[in-house]
């Protein structure tokens, strides 16, 4: 079964990294089944095949809140990358084919449907995540507390999803070619430069693509942007900063 799981996440996990829509429409469905049927043994919900074959997903198991769930952090990952390499052609491909194969409420259609809505008054981390995306495939500009805001929120939802490992790469690198850039185009709309510079130049040069890079960066970064967080959320950042 772990060989089943892993051969079917692989795809999905190419397919995130490398925003991949095509590959991402196409396995999809097999991770869906193998996740679904691991969550119906545990439930009792499902019997072991005699074969150990995975059964296909029916009508039915399409509207299980686990399958659900697991589609919607699906999209999520893909939509996320896919903002961050600006390809609103990718998400679109995505959104076609699942309502191709699927119908009008495709697995996934809650996470793809946020990067859709017109949200000018985010209230969840999926309403930020959403409207982040959209600015950024949409290719509106950004301040550099923007993109601080951005990173943090990603950084939030990428800790919370089972491709993790998949988003942290290229999170990363999002963060260090943004970071770079605001330090070479934007520095005067920083937050006291002269002081609060040089720590966010000392993070860049961690050449490690890693969490506790980004939450690093995001320390040194935000004196710059002028932002607060809570004792707690910094304590939290603090500690995924720290590398063992």
């Amino acid at each position: 079964m772990g060989n089943d799981v892993a051969s079917r996440k692989a795809p999905m996990n190419e397919a995130i990294v490398k925003v991949d829509p095509h590959l991402f429409n196409e396995s999809l469905g097999g991770w869906l089944e193998i996740t679904n049927y691991i969550m119906g043994q545990r439930a009792g919900r499902i019997k072991a095949t005699e074969d150990g074959s995975v059964p296909p997903l029916s009508k039915s198991d399409l509207n299980l809140s686990g399958v659900q769930t697991i589609a919607n952090d699906s999209v999520f990952a893909f939509c996320i990358t896919a903002s961050m390499a600006h390809d609103a052609a990718a998400i679109a491909i995505v959104e076609k084919g699942l309502q191709e194969k699927y119908g009008e409420n495709y697995p996934g259609s809650f996470a793809l449907w946020h990067f859709r809505q017109d949200c000018e008054k985010p209230e969840t981390l999926d309403d930020h995540i959403g409207m982040i995306g959209r600015a950024l495939i949409e290719d509106k500009p950004f301040e550099p507390k923007d993109t601080w805001n951005a990173g943090i929120r990603f950084l939030e939802k990428a800790r919370t999803s089972n491709f993790v490992v998949e988003l942290t790469q290229p999170l990363a690198q999002w963060h260090r070619n943004e970071w770079k850039a605001i330090l070479a185009q934007q520095k005067t709309a920083l937050h006291e430069p002269d002081t609060n510079i040089p720590p966010i130049k000392e993070y860049l040069e961690d050449t490690r693509d890693d969490q506790s890079f980004i939450a690093g960066l995001l320390l040194a970064a935000m004196p710059a942007v002028d932002m607060e967080l809570s004792e707690d959320y910094q304590g939290l950042l603090k500690s995924v900063s720290r590398r063992i």
